[in-house]
Parts: structure tokens; sequence; C-alpha cells
């Protein structure tokens, strides 16, 4: 622990906060650097692997003092602070709310990232508020942030064995990713060109397949939704999941606040769970959905909730939510006042097309054991997460040896 030393973020690295070129000169953005803003970043993940805007080249020639290069720290300091951050993997911009640490040769900008994980909790206490009520921490606040430091070599030893398990997480990222596309691509060749088993011979009548029918949603499966109550929060109860902890198709318990046992019981009345059901995020971000394995007892709030009554029915169910066509749909909900809304009566009145029974089994049966293998490497993911985040304030106090 000698060897470590106190140290200001002004003093690691150069500070850099982003741009955002006017959007009415569209000759600024392009495909050649990621523009990195928060909602591009994911929690917990360390890279963006892609951004919704792009600079260009004419966009570099003008802001090119604020490009970042590889492996540097950005940080949220405008909006939800103490949440979002990630490292840089190719030279990119941000936009204002971020603050970027360009590191000194002296230190390994890995290595930065991982400390600065550590003293996110920090950042949000600097909050100084503005007049549109967003957080914001100054750039000279976000500078005088201290922080501590080994030796160069030490300090690439400790981030060389925390990658080891963002390698791990990203690299399960993938392959997650890769089997939602297989499982997407054949909901849409099957069911959306009628290229399924059998389509050379079956014929088209009014628009859809022979023995294909379109019916209401409410009659396809069960619907209903979460609690519209407000449990009050417990230090230790019963994870409430609302329609901001589903993201990439699974649930994120860190996000969820506890409620009591009592309170529980009595949403369970209403919307009580279970495996197969599929949640959908119906305020807010609208048309985030996952399946539920339900390994443990949580209740739900803001989340329409379809109970499907067999495995097959789910698979068709959550591939037809997560398609083009659907998310289209549910993105020009805006019956609420302030923010977008999917309402319960809508979604049981949709109309849903429903294959013939003997095509609806064919595709479970191909999909249940991808979802399978979706759950088993997010649940790998979840060990790393948390082994990875027991070894992070260890090894950055020095207490652990590298």
């Amino acid at each position: 622990m000698s060897e470590w030393q106190s140290y200001k973020i002004k003093d690691v690295g150069t500070v850099v906060t982003g741009n955002t070129p006017p959007t009415s000169k569209r000759e600024f953005y392009g495909t050649e650097y990621k523009f990195i803003k928060p909602t591009d970043m994911q929690e917990g993940q360390r890279f963006v692997p892609e951004t919704e805007e792009y600079y260009s080249e004419l966009a570099f020639q003008k802001y090119q003092k604020s490009l970042l290069p590889k492996n540097t720290p950005c940080v949220v300091t405008i909006g939800s602070l103490g949440k979002k951050m990630c490292l840089t993997d190719e030279p990119s911009f941000t936009n204002q709310a971020v603050n970027a640490v360009i590191p000194n040769k002296e230190f390994d900008g890995v290595f930065l990232y991982y400390c600065l994980r550590t003293r996110l909790a920090y950042v949000k206490q600097l909050d100084s508020g503005t007049t549109s009520g967003r957080e914001n921490v100054s750039k000279s606040s976000f500078s005088n942030i201290t922080l501590k430091a080994p030796s160069l070599p030490t300090q690439k030893k400790i981030a060389s064995v925390l990658s080891v398990y963002d390698n791990l997480i990203e690299n399960n990222n993938k392959r997650i990713k890769i089997l939602e596309q297989m499982a997407e691509n054949l909901y849409k060749e099957w069911f959306v060109r009628f290229r399924f088993p059998g389509h050379e011979t079956t014929p088209i009548e009014n628009g859809i397949p022979r023995g294909w029918t379109v019916q209401r949603m409410n009659d396809f499966c069960y619907v209903t939704d979460g609690t519209h109550d407000s449990p009050k929060p417990v230090e230790e109860g019963v994870p409430l999941i609302t329609g901001k902890c589903i993201s990439n198709g699974f649930i994120d318990f860190d996000e969820a606040y506890f409620i009591s046992l009592k309170d529980h019981e009595n949403i369970k009345k209403r919307s009580g769970l279970s495996t197969g059901d599929i949640l959908f995020s119906n305020i807010g971000t609208v048309g985030n959905c996952c399946i539920v394995n339900y390994n443990q007892e949580f209740s739900v709030k803001n989340v329409i909730i379809f109970k499907p009554n067999n495995t097959s029915k789910t698979a068709y169910l959550y591939y037809w939510m997560l398609n083009d066509s659907m998310q289209a749909v549910f993105a020009t909900q805006t019956n609420g006042a302030s923010q977008q809304f999917v309402g319960l009566n809508f979604m049981r009145r949709h109309k849903i097309l429903v294959p013939e029974l003997k095509v609806l089994t064919a595709f479970g049966n191909i999909i249940k054991p991808i979802i399978e293998q979706k759950n088993m490497l997010q649940k790998t993911n979840d060990n790393l997460i948390k082994q990875r985040d027991l070894l992070l304030p260890r090894l950055m106090s020095g207490k652990l040896a590298v």
C-alpha cells in the first residue's frame, strides 16, 4: 500500500468536455467517429459497441482538440449522475454531458476507468443542480475529485485482472446478441415473409396463410399489468421491478428497490408472476420486454404482463414484440401527457396474427433452446459481475496485492 499516492483527477490527465455539433449542419454527422452520449452507455458495460450518431470527417477537423484516444475513461456529469461511464475502444468524441480523462504517461487509462468506477457515488454527491432541475457536476468540481493510484506497472496489473472479467462478460454479451439475432431472423422468415415449413403448399387466403387467424391479444393469452400503487421502500424485502429495470431482454435487479413482504403478497393477488410470462415496459421507455424466469420472488409496476399458456406461445409473442414493425407501433403511442405510454386496454384489444398450431409449435421447439442458452449466458455474466465487483474496491484500495 505504501506505493499508493493521492491525486486529483486534473493531475492524472487532461479533462475534456465534449461538444454537440449543430444538428442543422448535417455535414458534421457521418460514419467516421463514434459520438458517445449518455444514452449510448449501458450501466456496468465497459465499452460502447455502437452509437446512435457518428461524427463526420468535417466534424473531426473542427473538433479534433476534443478527440479522445482509445482507452479514455468517460464519466457522465450532466443528467443521471453516479451511474453511467464508459471506456473508449477507439478514437471517439462525446457530447457536453460527459467529462473524459485522457491519461498522462504515468497513468493507465484502463486502470483509471476502474478507479473512477469506485468514485461514481462521490460524483453524484457533487451535484450542484441547475435551473432546469437536471443533475450537474461542473468540470472544475470533477477535475478536483481525489483518487489513489500506485505505480504504472501495478496499475497495469490491476487493470489486467479486472479486464479478464469484463472480457468474458463482453464475449458472453456478443454470444447473447448473436442468439437473439438468430431468433429474430427466424421470426421474420416465418411470420413476416411467410417462408415457414410447408409454405410452398399452403394457399394464401385474405392475405394470410390458410389455417392462420387474427385474434385480439386477450383471446391469445391473458393480459394484465403490474401494481398501480407505490409501495413504500424498505431496507430489506422483495424487489419491485419497473419498466426501467428491463434491458436487453433481461431484468436488472440492481435497478429495483425493496418492498415489504406484505405489500408483495397483496400485489401477487392481482399481478402474480410465473415462469414463461412476458413483461413489457409500457411507461416512459416503451417496448422493452423480457421472458420471466421466476426463480426468485419479485413484484412489478409500470409493466404489462402477458401470460401465454405454453412455451411456443411465449416464444412467438416475445419475438412479435421485438419485431421492428411492432416496436414502431409502440413508439407512436403517446397517451401519457409528458411521456410515452401504452395502455393495458390498447394491448388487450390489439390484433395479432396467430399461426397454425403445428407452425407455432415448430417455432417454439427451435426457439426454446436458444432462450435457454441466452439465460445460461446471462446467469454466467451475473456471477462474473458479482465477482468483479467484489474485487474492484479491494484492488482499488490496495488491500489486495497483485
